[in-house]
């Protein structure tokens, strides 16, 4: 059998070692094999043969027979077109990402039992056929040069002719020689073989990380109650103490402040953990489809907490899905519609403020907000007169409905009626929000708000009856004092009216404390003075309503625990200043519990969800 498994502490740190980096180098051998099929990158020839050297080399020396065999065939047909023997093309693309996908098995195959025991005979013969068929058929160089239209063929023969006369010189040379290119452009070149670089990173366990990060959380509570005592000393008379105390309190202040951010960083991940990957899948989807599509990616570099890196791969993965199989056109639809053959599909990715924004747009049909709406109605989710009061901004939104799909057959990729409603779920689940817009027949982008971290956040603290929660400041955009009588009632619904709009009212009071005997709980419409703290969760507006607003504060996220479990609307605990424990809401959870309900200002209309 191949591989062993090993017993001793120092044999099993190897080999968690060689498991993470085979398969980080498996990772961008994926993803530069589908850059180079695009455009032919010395540079990432060179990198992807490194790195299929070192897997062979590893795997070799652990006793990973078969993983090293087939990273070794692998290396045999990079090293032709490295040397420029054959160029790359889709048949190879295909042979090597196949084999690649097969050694990502392997390492998990080897992580779960210890052996890299696999099939790997038909992938092998594959690649071993290719390479004689390309022996076979190569071309000589100058042959593919002139095809690639780098040099015309009347030049070729003048660099022929050189080679003839015996001179020792380089091929580079003579080029330059005969002015086809520059110096600097040779100089260019041949620097880019010179300057890879290693990636200038550190490999941290995942739970030393999330450790420290429970550690500076204990600290950051430990400063509010600090914090407070020093509020409290400043009633005193000793003003000696209260000077000491209050230096005391600013140093560990800026001290937690500056170690929270530091370990902050450290949990952050580059977006490119999630988009090096997107290449590939889009790929093979149009090879599937057989579409046509440019693929752009920008903000690889923006970085974004390791857990959410970790939760937003598979909504990111359905949305492009759909991007790829509804909405990008063949070439013949395109072709009819006046459009370019080949579509497009840009993903990118940047910082605003405290959040990170994660666009996916493509130039493809849009969305038939028609269509939608007769899906809808088909269902019996909306009444038709409901449907005509919403504004096509609206309509667009109700494909995040359950069960909703405007497929018009069902693939293996998309159409089963499963989708969208889980995207928003998986999203909103991360405190994170989702919108969509297009324009029917020639775009579609979905955007994604998330925050740069879960663990630590600002809220707003609010209280509600006599008890104080806290509210993620993300999802807050305003407040409203609110009077006798400023609410609404709308089909028995509680509604305020903002600048025009209808906004339904989510009365905590009654969430809470409904058939608790005597809660204080007024009447409806009696609210007496309190506040409205209107929320926007990806593309609803609700109004929470609150007897009192304490004010902002930074909170340290804690789980309820095992004998707690989930409770819904619930999104976990903190620990005040004053030591008391107080809840932080999870708007989201509470609006789909609660059944809230969308109003639209034509007609006064009911939109349930």
């Amino acid at each position: 059998m191949s591989g062993q498994t090993f017993e001793n502490d120092e044999m099993k740190e190897i080999i968690n070692d060689f498991l993470v980096e085979t398969t980080e180098l498996i990772e961008n051998v994926i993803r530069d094999i589908v850059a180079i099929e695009e455009s032919p990158d010395e540079e990432l020839i060179n990198g992807i043969f490194r790195a299929v050297h070192t897997i062979k080399g590893t795997s070799s020396f652990l006793g990973f027979t078969r993983l090293s065999n087939l990273a070794h065939k692998s290396e045999d047909l990079l090293g032709m077109v490295r040397k420029g023997e054959i160029r790359m093309n889709k048949d190879i693309g295909d042979a090597l990402l196949e084999a690649a996908d097969l050694m990502r098995v392997m390492v998990e195959k080897i992580k779960d039992s210890g052996t890299d025991e696999e099939e790997i005979e038909h992938v092998v013969k594959g690649l071993e056929s290719l390479i004689k068929k390309e022996k076979e058929e190569k071309k000589p160089l100058g042959e593919i040069l002139v095809e690639e239209k780098v040099i015309t063929r009347e030049e070729l023969e003048v660099v022929l002719e050189k080679q003839k006369e015996g001179e020792n010189k380089r091929l580079g040379e003579i080029v330059v020689e005969e002015k086809l290119i520059t110096e600097s452009q040779l100089n260019t070149v041949l620097n880019k073989q010179k300057s890879y670089k290693e990636d200038q990173t550190v490999r941290i366990d995942v739970k030393k990380l999330d450790e420290l990060m429970n550690l500076v959380g204990e600290l950051v509570l430990g400063k509010n109650r600090l914090t407070m005592v020093n509020t409290l000393a400043k009633r005193g008379t000793d003003n000696g103490v209260l000077e000491n105390l209050e230096e005391v309190s600013n140093y560990i202040e800026v001290i937690t402040n500056d170690l929270q951010l530091a370990i902050m960083k450290a949990r952050l991940v580059p977006m490119s953990k999630v988009f090096n990957k997107i290449p590939r899948m889009v790929r093979d989807l149009s090879k599937e489809f057989g579409k046509e599509i440019t693929l752009k990616i920008s903000g690889e570099e923006t970085e974004l907490d390791r857990s959410l890196i970790e939760s937003l791969h598979d909504p990111l993965v359905h949305i492009i899905r759909n991007s790829v199989d509804h909405g990008i056109e063949t070439p013949e639809e395109r072709r009819r519609s006046g459009k370019d053959e080949k579509g497009t599909l840009s993903i990118s990715a940047y910082n605003e403020g405290n959040n990170v924004i994660i666009e996916v747009f493509d130039d493809g049909k849009g969305i038939n907000v028609q269509a939608v709406k007769e899906k809808v109605k088909e269902k019996g989710l909306m009444s038709e007169s409901d449907l005509n009061a919403l504004s096509d901004k609206e309509a667009m939104n109700l494909i995040f409905i359950p069960g909703l799909s405007t497929a018009k057959k069902v693939t293996k990729v998309s159409g089963r009626g499963v989708g969208m409603d889980v995207v928003r779920s998986n999203i909103e689940k991360m405190n994170g929000q989702v919108y969509i817009d297009s324009e029917s027949g020639k775009w579609t982008k979905l955007t994604i708000k998330l925050p740069l971290t879960l663990a630590i956040m600002r809220a707003l603290i609010v209280k509600v009856e006599d008890d104080i929660f806290a509210i993620p400041l993300n999802n807050v955009i305003e407040l409203v004092k609110l009077k006798k009588g400023m609410t609404k009632t709308v089909d028995k619904n509680e509604v305020f009216v903002l600048r025009d709009s209808i906004i339904p009212v989510l009365d905590m009071p009654r969430v809470f404390f409904s058939g608790n005997g005597n809660t204080g709980v007024k009447e409806e419409g009696d609210i007496g003075e309190g506040y409205l703290v209107i929320c926007r969760i990806s593309d609803k507006t609700i109004g929470v309503k609150v007897k009192s607003v304490i004010g902002q504060e930074e909170v340290v996220i804690k789980p309820l625990g095992e004998f707690m479990g989930n409770v819904n609307g619930i999104g976990g605990a903190t620990i005040r200043g004053d030591g008391k424990v107080i809840l932080i809401l999870d708007i989201p959870a509470m609006i789909s519990s609660k059944g809230i309900q969308h109003f639209h200002r034509k007609g006064v209309q009911v939109v349930r969800e």
